[in-house]
């Protein structure tokens, strides 16, 4: 499972911000409250203050300010 965080400006629908992590569905899990595997599957998450806090330091990354951020997941294939 491959994920990445996207960011929109507030109020706005179009994709400004976006950067794959590198992190694995067992350390998100706590992070995200997840209970099972497949959980990340099918949905983008709006990240709260202290899940984008968590997700920068478990990533080592820092994300842009004020804007609504999204974690996002894919299964890594390219459809080739």
């Amino acid at each position: 499972m491959m994920f990445s965080v996207m960011g929109f400006e507030p109020g706005k629908d179009e994709l400004t911000f976006e950067v794959s992590i590198n992190v694995s569905v067992d350390e998100l899990a706590p992070v995200m409250g997840w209970t099972g595997a497949s959980d990340c599957i099918g949905a983008d998450f709006r990240l709260a203050a202290a899940q984008i806090v968590e997700i920068e330091q478990l990533c080592s990354v820092s994300f842009p300010e004020g804007m609504d951020l999204y974690l996002a997941s894919s299964d890594g294939s390219n459809g080739s």
